[in-house]
């Protein structure tokens, strides 16, 4: 059964057939047409949180999509009320409104989605390095939903603007003490090896977690991965940053992957 929380990339594994559909349905989803682009959106988003970022409701979206590949509806479920809306702001929070120009770090990330880039570890370094005093103002070409999650549990609140239908900016600054998250990994056992488990966990944990750890792996010291499915996104990371990598599958339901930084 189609459901809001899967992702869109599982949904067009399964039923690739739903591009057109999704393109038909509303003007938003047209660009799942762009391999470059669905590459870098499908495997972050979920079909609840595409439906908010068409700004269409998600139950008229999964309905569509249920039905063109053949499932029957749910029965229906008990109503709620509606939890009530907190009135619109007009411009920016207060706590934006008096950070100066020279406090305000920019991060533009339209080139990278549109050739086909993963932009989420610029978007997490440019995070790290944020100092105490500074907001972060991120331009994307469409609502970056899964990181108001992200950075929303590391304290950051956020303001969005939309400039045009493809492009967005959105104002990520400190709102609240960030909660204290459980360790990133297991303890490492004997002879500089930690294994770390990512298994179940929603994009952008995984790549998230693993980004994570190997900042802290020292020199000849290795980490095991454990996956549900190969990270295709997370390998040119690793390139990048210079680790070797190895993958395999050694038994069902399990990606194991190696990494390790090189002597210094």
């Amino acid at each position: 059964m189609i459901t809001g929380e899967i992702t869109v990339a599982r949904l067009l594994d399964e039923h690739p057939e739903l591009i057109e559909v999704l393109a038909s349905h509303h003007p938003h989803f047209k660009q799942l047409r762009n391999r470059l682009l669905r590459r870098v959106m499908a495997p972050r988003v979920t079909v609840a949180q595409a439906a908010r970022m068409a700004g269409v409701p998600a139950e008229e979206l999964l309905t569509v999509l249920r039905r063109a590949v053949g499932e029957s509806a749910p029965p229906p479920a008990a109503s709620q009320p509606a939890a009530p809306q907190p009135p619109g702001e007009v411009g920016p929070p207060r706590a934006l409104a008096g950070v100066p120009e020279a406090s305000r770090v920019h991060l533009d990330v339209r080139e990278d989605i549109g050739r086909g880039r993963e932009p989420f570890a610029r978007i997490m370094a440019a995070v790290k390095a944020l100092a105490g005093d500074q907001v972060l103002a991120l331009r994307v070409p469409f609502e970056p939903i899964p990181l108001y999650d992200v950075l929303g549990k590391r304290g950051f609140a956020h303001w969005t603007e939309r400039r045009a239908a493809d492009d967005w900016s959105v104002w990520f600054y400190r709102d609240s003490v960030p909660p204290v998250e459980p360790p990133v990994a297991p303890a490492a056992a004997a002879g500089g090896h930690t294994v770390l488990d990512v298994r179940g966990l929603e994009p952008p944990q995984p790549m998230l977690r693993v980004l994570e750890a190997i900042d802290r792996l020292g020199a000849g010291r290795e980490l095991e991965v454990h996956h549900d499915r190969r990270p295709m996104f997370l390998y040119p990371q690793l390139d990048e940053r210079g680790f070797a990598h190895e993958t395999d599958e050694p038994e069902p339901g399990l990606v194991r992957i190696l990494i390790r930084r090189g002597a210094a």
